[in-house]
């Protein structure tokens, strides 16, 4: 019989054209989802934190580092995760400052200092054995030019009750927009405590605005005191008064008025001739023809004054000291200007400044300018408030050292600065739990021991003792430093760029 050699086929299954067309559809919704998350976060930049234009605003709690806060941000996440896992009371601090750097004579290593100090301060209070609330620590970052605080302030009151948040440190700068989310956070039950801000109109007779920096009635004082010592000393000691016309920058408009009234008020003799000159808007592309016409007039005669006034911003200062010194001109003068001055050095660190520093050094040298000015602190303070051996800061520079880096940064005083302005929430709200064993803090009472820090209570800060004047927040029987503010090397870098001269009380 023959065999057959026809081979076996099965049957193949029926095509089940349903089945796959669900299969396809259920990975391309899957594949929609993701895209659309990856999209969603590339516009809003994380969590609590949104793209607005070409930088990421909003408030986060390290889990998003702005730029420039890159590393640190990731310490203050791990500081947060820790307070987290222990399961223990909790509060929440917000430090707000446009976080980039960029808002006027702020620069981003300014800003990055002051939130250094406020992480130490919060590292410092969670290491204090047996203690509660343990403190989280949040950053908002406002944006270039504080463009953005008004969905940022928006996000931190919604944060109020969610994150148990108690009050806000920071307010980098003085300006409109500083002042309006001052203003709005107050209104809704958050004190604050600025750290690195003077304009005189941010204070008020309502509670809930303190700082550790000092406004410019203090400041201007302080200056006015002491150039009238020197016209003591020096008779026929000549003083001349520069100042930006512009009317829209706070800070430099009340530092000429609160000076020329402390003038009137010390008996300080000031040259009849007023030297104006106009920045910012239109005028900032040649504000610098006008400091050097400015520049013509104190130097151009070869007597300039003895000492001048500069109320003015440190980005113009920096260009006075670049025109003073043009053509290799003499001007041995000394300017005094306001805390602003840290402006002098906006924006210029790393190698790519350094031809510019260079060029400013050589000027400078030419110049034989003495540039002073009223800092809000200064490493040395420390020593002069608690003396040699005491006080904290010695244990904040070794913090600084061991968690951030060179020491010899603080000579700026911005750390300090952001560390005593989150150290004394902090210390408010264990104030609280001091009174109240059983309570939560919230920012109403935090807000009542802010107003009551004064008298025989007050916080042991790295800049001196922290006081608040009961009826208008500023701060009370503190010194500020006189410091002068070096050139930089002939190679082109700040070096040693703050020295201290004396403390100064307003």
């Amino acid at each position: 019989m023959a065999v057959s050699t026809r081979v076996f086929e099965p049957p193949r299954p029926p095509r089940r054209w349903g089945l796959w067309s669900v299969c396809t559809l259920a990975v391309l919704a899957v594949v929609g989802i993701v895209v659309l998350r990856i999209v969603s976060m590339a516009g809003t930049c994380g969590e609590g934190v949104s793209e607005a234009d070409g930088e990421c605003v909003g408030v986060t709690d390290g889990a998003y580092a702005f730029e420039n806060m890159k590393g640190l941000s990731g310490k203050i996440r791990a500081e947060n995760a820790a307070v987290d896992k222990s399961g223990k009371r909790t509060v929440s601090i917000a430090y707000i400052e446009a976080m980039a750097g960029g808002s006027a004579d702020r620069g981003p290593e300014a800003t990055r200092q002051a939130v250094s100090g406020a992480y130490l301060a919060q590292r410092a209070l969670n290491s204090e054995r047996s203690t509660l609330p343990k403190i989280r620590l949040l950053l908002a970052n406002t944006g270039r030019g504080d463009r953005h605080w008004g969905q940022v302030v928006d996000r931190l009151i919604a944060l109020k009750d969610k994150e148990h948040l108690v009050a806000v440190a920071g307010l980098g700068q003085s300006n409109d927009r500083t002042a309006a989310a001052a203003k709005r956070l107050r209104a809704a039950g958050l004190p604050l405590v600025g750290a690195t801000v003077a304009a005189d109109d941010l204070s008020s007779g309502t509670s809930g605005f303190y700082r550790v920096s000092f406004p410019n009635q203090d400041q201007t004082a302080a200056a006015a005191r002491y150039l009238k010592d020197q016209q003591r000393a020096h008779p026929g000691y000549r003083v001349q008064v520069i100042r930006d016309d512009n009317e829209k920058d706070r800070y430099n408009t009340s530092l000429y008025k609160d000076f020329s009234a402390a003038a009137r008020r010390t008996g300080l003799d000031v040259d009849d001739e007023l030297i104006s000159f106009l920045s910012g808007d239109g005028a900032q592309e040649t504000a610098g023809n006008e400091l050097s016409l400015v520049a013509d007039k104190v130097c151009g005669d070869g007597r300039p004054p003895d000492a001048v006034y500069f109320a003015a911003r440190g980005r113009e200062l920096r260009r006075f000291i670049e025109a003073a010194g043009e053509g290799g001109r003499h001007c041995p003068t000394t300017v005094l200007s306001g805390s602003s001055a840290l402006g002098v050095y906006f924006d210029t660190g790393g190698t790519r400044h350094r031809a510019e520093l260079a060029r400013l050094a050589q000027r400078w040298k030419h110049s034989q300018l003495r540039v002073y000015y009223t800092a809000f602190t200064h490493p040395d303070i420390s020593k002069e408030v608690y003396g040699a051996r005491s006080g904290p800061f010695a244990d904040f520079a070794r913090a600084y050292r061991d968690e951030i880096g060179d020491p010899a940064a603080l000579a700026s005083g911005q750390a300090m600065l952001g560390y005593d302005a989150t150290y004394t929430i902090g210390r408010a709200a264990r104030r609280v739990v001091d009174i109240s064993p059983g309570v939560r803090p919230d920012a109403g009472l935090v807000l009542r021991l802010l107003e009551q820090t004064n008298g025989k209570y007050r916080v042991r800060g790295v800049s001196g003792e922290i006081a608040f004047d009961p009826d208008t927040g500023e701060p009370m029987d503190r010194p500020l430093a006189l410091v002068e503010l070096l050139r930089p090397t002939d190679e082109g870098e700040a070096g040693k760029t703050y020295r201290f001269v004396a403390p100064l009380r307003p």
